[in-house]
């Protein structure tokens, strides 16, 4: 049996490989804008075809892996990642035909990173460990995200956005190869334990564990919508004050954005130990602060916008794994794929969603430092209605 530490290693390397092609269009939105003449709701829905695949996808897949053996989903999910990173390289030529390769990446990424997770859980023995393993898989999740955005900004300077997307789907056909090393295992659920469909009511109505799984969809409205646009954010305002170009963006991207891998795990040890459900709102609560903040600051120098960026991007991430974790650890081994699936349909739609606002936004305001005021106040939405989620506990 593979050790816990050798087990979790080999699956956030999976996870890295695969997720180079997530961010890969987010990165280069104004690349697209300009070459392809879209506008900001058009680049929103390329952008946002991605999570409409995961949304579709997910919560089949991921409760699937309460009756299969979740590296089985994983191989053939990095398969399909693989096949839409080289089929966007190579025969995306506008608006649908990038909307149909983003799509199936979309698919690729639900099949891989929660049943990764499912298969992480399922291979660790039994006992307290805090979540601490699934806190290092979910906050690697930023590291692939630096990635992916770093490898699209510098490959397409030097090679274009055609060879960007094609080292994407090389990366997940080597994540294929890896997966196959995970040693194979018997799911969990039993014939007792019902069909899908029961499993699904199950938790549905347990109210603890739905309270931090809606929170969690909050979060994705957040988290999803800066991602999406924080590149195209600091292009403009590098633009406006003539401070660098697009390297020197994407950079910046990447440390903003890679500032979540710690920050998610500091985030969980501090919820551990902590109440979690007041400690995760507090967290919370301080990311909408800073999204109000950048809102109000766009117009400032470009230094000061990158600096509020940077701690933006930390501070919107140690809510994740604390929140991640908590319906893992409180649902019933039988039931977790479906408590999963469900926690990952809601933030696959709040993920589609809030991109797509953000970008009518800027449309109604006309791309210009209002614009991006307004669109900042829409991502701070999020974590506030989130943290009324975790605090509200109604009439028992």
């Amino acid at each position: 049996m593979m050790s816990p530490i050798r087990l979790t290693a080999l699956l956030c390397v999976v996870q890295l490989l695969v997720m180079t092609g997530s961010l890969t269009f987010q990165a280069l939105i104004p690349v697209f804008i300009a070459e392809w003449q879209l506008s900001n709701t058009q680049a929103a829905w390329i952008g946002g075809a991605s999570y409409v695949g995961y949304a579709l996808a997910a919560p089949t897949l991921v409760a699937l892996t309460d009756r299969l053996d979740a590296r089985r989903i994983v191989i053939c999910a990095c398969l399909l990642g693989a096949v839409g990173g080289l089929g966007f390289a190579f025969a995306a030529s506008g608006f649908w035909s990038a909307m149909a390769w983003r799509f199936m990446t979309g698919i690729a990424i639900a099949g891989s990173y929660m049943p990764g997770l499912k298969a992480l859980t399922d291979r660790l023995p039994e006992g307290p460990a805090g979540g601490r393993p699934q806190a290092f898989y979910s906050a690697t999740f930023s590291l692939a995200s630096a990635m992916s955005l770093l490898a699209a900004g510098l490959l397409t300077q030097s090679m274009g956005w055609r060879l960007a997307f094609a080292a994407t789907g090389a990366t997940a056909l080597l994540a294929s190869a890896l997966m196959v090393a995970l040693p194979a295992r018997a799911p969990a659920a039993s014939a007792s334990a019902g069909n899908m469909t029961t499993r699904i009511h199950a938790v549905l109505r347990d109210r603890p564990t739905m309270r931090y799984i809606a929170a969690y969809a909050a979060h994705s409205w957040e988290m999803f919508a800066f991602r999406t646009w924080i590149v195209a954010f600091l292009a403009f305002s590098a633009m406006t004050n003539n401070a660098g170009g697009a390297v020197l963006v994407s950079v910046i991207a990447t440390l903003l954005v890679l500032a979540g891998l710690p920050a998610g795990l500091l985030g969980n040890e501090l919820a551990a130990r902590t109440n979690r459900r007041r400690g995760v709102a507090v967290l919370m609560l301080a990311a909408a602060c800073l999204g109000v903040a950048m809102g109000l600051a766009t117009g400032h120098s470009f230094e000061v916008v990158a600096a509020l960026a940077m701690v933006y991007g930390a501070l919107l991430m140690p809510d994740n794994s604390a929140i991640l974790v908590r319906p893992i650890q409180s649902t019933p081994a039988e039931r977790r794929g479906a408590a999963i699936a469900i926690q990952t349909f809601l933030a696959a739609f709040m993920a589609l969603v809030s991109p797509l606002a953000v970008g009518g936004v800027l449309d109604a305001f006309g791309s210009g430092q209002r614009a991006w005021t307004m669109a900042f106040f829409v991502m701070a939405l999020g974590p506030i209605a989130g943290a009324i989620m975790l605090l509200w506990r109604g009439r028992r």
